[in-house]
């Protein structure tokens, strides 16, 4: 009988030598013999990669160390018995293997030995249940009685014992009956109890904010999932540089109090953006953030647009968890100017919201706005307007992320309600959802297909819908809309040879897209784009077409997209339309 252990440092070794990508040299040169082709190529991918050995002694070095590097994946297999005998040959100048594999072992019945208390029944089922991977008659592979241990702390933890931690595990290899006996050692600790929460330091934010940030009672048992809320909670705040969390000592009854650890972020943060495109000219974006102002986390954010089409200026107040966990409080006020072939409308707003937290699932946004908007250049009965209106959206997100989204999908539906007086009263209630979705193929997510759909309606409740505001009527065209046509130049012609305000009752669009990546950098996108804004129903499948090509290149936080576009509807417009900016076009 041989004892020995199966060595956590090998098996990890041998799983990056197989899923690391090759990039110093060319594939291994060792040719590999005496195995199935599927083994070869395991073996192979475990295999670091040189450059082909040109003497009788690089090769020879070659092989030899093959030769120890693939028995230490073939034993992480459960290959105990195999042997592997290296080969060089002078000319021409190569290395192989020759692999004998032997009986493959199985696993004999695994054990669970605590070196404290054991913890309660169900407990320790859960844990008999975390270590199934490792069953009896399975063939013996490494990665599963690490990945078995790993599930059996995990399950101590998810069941309040916060100081669970595995010891020494015993691995007994027995070349006479070809099995590998584990004996996992634990220890379980005292089940815990969670406490109050507080901040360190103590001056880094306000007592009122922390104890917002508590998801749990007093008293209540401790599970990792808690902590893990708690600490993406206060990263969503971008306050906090790193956060992290930890038990205190626990007190006479047993509870513990959490700690939080935060490390501020830099007070004061810039941002700054340019884009370009044919249709909509250059736009410069800036942005000035000052974080944690009263200490609750919370942001000031002053940010400007200068663009030809658009130029704004607004200020926003964002009081992170201040409506409840994962619901922030927002408070702002823009100026604006927007001039398009439609109308030239300048205006102001203010408006206050509840917002959902980044990256929810399930998120769920309302609030109010007060603008009042003036107009020029237009048809139709409306040149000023002073509308109160109210919104609520729901949004539902299974992507990753939101600049370069692979897979998943997003739907938001969003309904407002307003009253807009002025020169004219009207009462509507405007609706819009959409719906995005990313599914990626190939190696590495080479290949990602994107689809979406939007569509909007405007419903009067009192007054004329042609008397509804032209910024906020439907209009499609333009980058993140329909290529290759202007920005919100695609509506009704006939409103505009009837003197009424411009823009749809209605609104559909989509878009289909499929994104190559070529390298880590570079990558392409072929699609195209249909959409319309109509007054009837029955209009709505007059789509306008556009299609294109583009060019990605990855920055690291997020692509610089470069697209070309070509109208295939007669509008009066350009040829064609290029668009360059951060980020998918959804």
């Amino acid at each position: 009988m041989r004892v020995s252990s199966f060595a956590p440092a090998a098996a990890l070794a041998s799983a990056i030598a197989v899923s690391a990508p090759h990039t110093a040299h060319a594939e291994t040169p060792v040719i590999v013999e005496g195995v199935s082709d599927e083994m070869r190529e395991a073996i192979s991918a475990a295999l670091p990669p040189r450059d082909p050995p040109t003497t009788l002694f690089e090769a020879e070095r070659v092989s030899e160390e093959a030769a120890t590097r693939a028995m230490v994946w073939l034993r992480s297999e459960g290959y105990y018995a195999a042997t592997v005998t290296p080969q060089a040959n002078e000319r021409p100048a190569s290395a192989r293997l020759l692999v004998t594999l032997g009986e493959r072992f199985r696993f004999a019945a695994p054990a669970i030995t605590y070196l404290d208390a054991a913890p309660d029944s169900e407990s320790g089922d859960a844990v008999r249940r975390a270590i199934s991977g490792v069953q009896e008659g399975e063939p013996a592979i490494a990665a599963r009685v690490l990945d078995a241990e790993a599930a059996a702390v995990a399950a101590l933890q998810n069941a309040g014992y916060a100081d669970a931690e595995a010891g020494e595990r015993r691995v007994i290899v027995d070349h006479a009956t070809a099995a590998a006996s584990v004996e996992f050692v634990l220890r379980a600790g005292a089940r815990a109890r969670l406490g109050d929460l507080r901040a360190e330091p103590a001056d880094a934010l306000r007592a009122r904010f922390v104890d917002r940030l508590q998801n749990w009672e007093e008293g209540d048992p401790y599970t990792p999932e808690n902590l893990r809320r708690l600490r993406r909670d206060m990263s969503a705040t971008g306050a906090a540089s790193r956060v992290a969390t930890r038990l205190g000592p626990p007190n006479e009854s047993g509870v513990r109090d959490v700690i939080l650890d935060v490390e501020p972020a830099r007070r004061n943060a810039y941002e700054a953006g340019v884009s370009y495109s044919t249709t909509e000219g250059v736009g410069v974006q800036g942005e000035w953030t000052r974080r944690n102002i009263t200490g609750r986390a919370d942001a000031l954010t002053v940010a400007a647009t200068i663009a030809e089409q658009q130029q704004s200026l607004s200020a926003q107040l964002r009081r992170p968890h201040a409506a409840g966990l994962g619901q922030a409080m927002v408070f702002g006020a823009t100026l604006d100017r927007e001039e398009i072939d439609a109308y030239t409308r300048q205006g102001a707003s203010l408006f206050a919201s509840v917002e959902a937290t980044p990256r929810l699932r399930l998120a769920k946004t309302y609030g109010v706005t007060m603008s009042y908007d003036q107009f020029d250049d237009l048809s139709g009965n409306v040149t000023e307007a002073l509308v109160l209106s109210g919104f609520g959206s729901i949004r539902h997100d299974t992507t990753t992320f939101t600049l370069d989204p692979r897979d998943g999908a997003i739907s938001e539906a969003r309904i407002e309600p307003a009253i807009s007086t002025g020169d004219v009263s009207v009462g509507f209630v405007r609706f819009v959802g959409e719906a995005r979705g990313y599914e990626s193929f190939g190696r590495e997510d080479s290949l990602t297909l994107a689809a979406r759909i939007r569509a909007g309606w405007i419903e009067t409740v009192s007054g004329d819908a042609d008397d509804v505001p032209p910024d906020r009527r439907f209009y499609a065209g333009g980058g993140g809309s329909v290529r290759g046509y202007g920005y919100n130049s695609l509506y009704p012609e006939e409103r505009d040879a009837l003197g009424l305000s411009p823009g749809g009752q209605g609104l559909l669009e989509g878009s289909l897209e499929a994104r190559w990546r070529f390298s880590n950098r570079w990558g392409a996108t072929a699609f195209a784009d249909a959409g319309t804004a109509f007054d009837d129903i029955g209009d709505a499948g007059d789509l306008s077409w556009g299609v294109g090509v583009g060019v990605r290149y990855d920055l690291g936080f997020a692509p610089l997209r470069v697209d070309i576009a070509v109208p295939l509807d007669d509008r009066g417009g350009d040829d064609y339309a290029l668009y360059i900016s951060l980020g998918q076009a959804f």
